[in-house]
């Protein structure tokens, strides 16, 4: 594709349309990406709105993503692709050392962000509403400015629970947050795809309500109140010892976020290298697709 034609298609932000057909066009002019038409290439779209005019064309490389809400199926899938975690805005809580947590967090559940959101963050309106007035739980709207971040990160460590609802995609930064800040995560979402699980049972350190769940009325509050000291210190304990797989580091140390991205990109050589093999050698394209 060329900068002159379609020019009546160019939408408002054309910058960077044009940005993404030069990239495009640089990758599949070279040697390399035709080698294996780019199923051997890693490309970081990790940001929900990042390279969004030309996805399709780049496709049948290893995508890394934050989740998959503003993706199609056919674009970028769990098989294919590799989710990684957000960068934490908050600081890494290193003395955490409290005799006892569960009794010094006095908040039982927190949330500080935007309420209203789009698709399924729909559910932080309906949230807000059941929990905004509950003497137990510290629900504010909030934008993303320093004093915001500080403010989080003194409420998140001083809480039992934080609460993780879908926003304009199932995942956000909060999440990242409250590991670090070794509150446990309360995650509402549907659609929520997690990095690092085939390493990490998230469910060792986290909560999890589909969103019928956690806006039936009373339901959440029931399982926080009544949820057993010794379980959550117990998950308090594993978020101690898992927060590090969330640092992004230079240079990376094993185990962090960069280290475990890149193991999850080399599980998926197998399927690339099939892909390549395959496409090489068949006659008819996709026959199989067409049983």
């Amino acid at each position: 594709m060329r900068k002159e034609e379609g020019q009546n298609s160019i939408p408002s932000n054309g910058i960077a349309l044009w940005v993404e057909i030069d990239v495009v066009d640089m990758l599949k002019r070279s040697k390399s990406w035709q080698r294996s038409g780019g199923r051997d290439h890693v490309i970081v779209i990790h940001h929900p709105n990042a390279f969004r005019f030309l996805r399709d064309e780049v496709n049948a490389s290893i995508f890394v993503v934050a989740d998959f809400g503003r993706y199609p199926r056919s674009v970028s899938f769990l098989r294919k692709d590799v989710v990684a975690p957000y960068v934490h805005v908050v600081d890494k809580y290193v003395n955490d050392d409290s005799s006892d947590p569960f009794e010094s967090r006095t908040t039982l559940l927190y949330f500080r962000g935007r309420i209203k959101r789009k698709d399924e963050g729909y559910v932080r309106l309906q949230l807000a509403k059941i929990l905004g007035n509950h003497k137990r739980v510290h629900f504010e709207d909030s934008l993303a400015t320093t004093e915001g971040f500080e403010a989080a990160k003194q409420g998140m460590r001083s809480s039992r629970f934080c609460l993780h609802p879908a926003g304009d995609t199932p995942s956000s930064c909060r999440l990242f947050d409250a590991i670090v800040s070794h509150c446990v995560p309360v995650i509402v979402s549907d659609r929520i795809e997690l990095p690092f699980e085939d390493e990490i049972d998230y469910q060792e350190f986290s909560l999890f309500f589909s969103v019928n769940e956690a806006v039936w009325p009373g339901y959440l509050m029931q399982k926080l109140e009544t949820f057993p000291k010794e379980r959550w210190l117990k998950m308090w304990n594993k978020l101690k010892q898992v927060a590090h797989h969330f640092e992004y580091q230079y240079p990376a140390k094993k185990d962090d976020a960069v280290n475990m991205l890149w193991r999850q990109i080399h599980r998926k050589i197998p399927a690339v290298n099939l892909a390549i093999h395959r496409t090489k050698r068949l006659k008819i394209p996709d026959w199989w697709e067409r049983r």
